[in-house]
């Protein structure tokens, strides 16, 4: 084959591969056009119009069946308590082999001291102190010079005379028995490192390629804690569970070819892919937004005409179908009532229960709806893009 085609000497990409690069290898992004939107209202999971809907999450208005939900919740649940238990085996394992090198350091540790009991070791000592120079003697020298400044950091001047405090307590015997680990395995693994060397010469072949641990790798592993949504993107990631689920309740009415078709129960207008939907939570109903800036928004001046308790009712949102108040609240913003502001232990313990309660229950507020689609009312996305690697042939 030619060079033309296949250039292994230029740092940029000719013709034919660039050609390569937009067919066959790189990112790839392509334009979905209308047939390939899911309907409104239709599940993330099986594509299908959701049966029995639930939203998946009070701050997201994707749409799922109930049935499709909960199954995807319990298999990332049992995906969640593997990945744990394979992270904790994964610690023990390297707990064990961490046990096993420090053993194999203190009996090499011991084995030294032996050989230099009987005098074996005793010349390599010295030639290696001679010979010691340049950055291992300017190295030694720096530890000692840190081993001085210690020693005398431990001593305190009496009548004009400095004397050393001895100390010698759990954390300092701690502290020389964790040095004391570190150290051996240093040196275990500068020798293991440095007998490697020469072991493997080719290190690009791949049967002599060195590879990392992989119990190493499973224990460092981040594991997610919650089960992820569906519908979320990779960038924008949320969590949901099943009591943040929300029940979803459509209006209804019977079209003239005889199908059922889900309207604004305001202005009686098709929920579709091209008019924005809000939805209410927790009573779940499905209003289109023009509806909701129109009726659901409060004024901003009191009615005079109004009654008493319409006049009340001010500031709040309710909803267009149940006039449920679906106020946007924050957590912990209701006060609570009764109680003489006593602060005992069982008081604390009331309101900590309560305080979790209400972080784990769906809090009153409108979800703008997802759907799919381009323009100024879908608001969705219209390109599907594929995440490939470019290289060079």
């Amino acid at each position: 084959m030619a060079h033309s085609k296949r250039n292994t000497s230029l740092p940029h990409f000719t013709s034919y591969e660039r050609g390569l690069l937009r067919s066959t290898w790189g990112t790839k992004r392509s334009v979905i056009g209308r047939d390939s939107f899911l309907p409104f209202a239709s599940c993330k999971l099986c594509l299908q119009p959701a049966r029995s809907p639930v939203v998946s999450c009070s701050t997201n208005g994707d749409f799922f069946c109930r049935e499709c939900a909960i199954s995807d919740l319990l298999a990332q649940r049992q995906e969640i308590k593997r990945t744990e238990r394979e992270r904790e085996d994964a610690k023990k394992r390297l707990a064990e082999d961490e046990e096993r090198v420090l053993e194999e350091a203190r009996l090499k540790d011991l084995h030294d001291f032996e050989l230099v009991s009987m005098g074996l070791e005793a010349r390599k000592a010295q030639k290696s102190v001679i010979d010691g120079g340049g950055g291992a003697g300017r190295k030694r020298k720096a530890e000692e010079e840190d081993a001085i400044a210690k020693f005398k950091a431990r001593e305190v001047e009496v009548n004009g005379t400095r004397k050393k405090v001895f100390e010698l307590d759990d954390k300092e015997m701690e502290r020389v028995a964790r040095e004391e680990r570190e150290r051996l395995k240093d040196e275990l693994k500068k020798q293991k490192s440095e007998s490697s060397k020469s072991a493997l010469p080719s290190f690009w072949v791949p049967s002599l390629t060195p590879n990392t641990d992989a119990n190493e790798i499973a224990a460092n592993k981040a594991v997610k804690l919650a089960p992820i949504c569906p519908g979320s993107s990779e960038k924008h990631q949320h969590t949901y569970s099943l009591k943040s689920l929300i029940e979803v309740h459509f209006t209804e009415e019977k079209a003239a070819d005889g199908t059922i078709a889900r309207v604004c129960p305001s202005c009686k207008k098709n929920l579709s892919n091209g008019l924005k939907a809000m939805l209410t939570k927790p009573c779940g109903h499905v209003i289109c937004q023009p509806c909701v800036n129109k009726f659901m928004t409060p004024h901003e001046v009191i009615d005079p005409h109004a009654s008493k308790e319409e006049q009340e009712q001010h500031g709040l949102v309710l909803c267009y179908v149940c006039e449920t108040d679906v106020t946007p609240r924050a957590l912990g913003s209701e006060k609570e009532k009764g109680g003489d502001g006593g602060a005992d232990a069982s008081g604390s313990k009331k309101k900590s229960k309560k305080k979790d309660k209400e972080k784990d229950s769906v809090r009153p507020g409108l979800v703008e709806v997802s759907s799919e689609g381009t323009g100024f009312a879908g608001g969705g996305g219209n390109v599907a893009t594929k995440t490939g690697v470019a290289f060079q042939c």
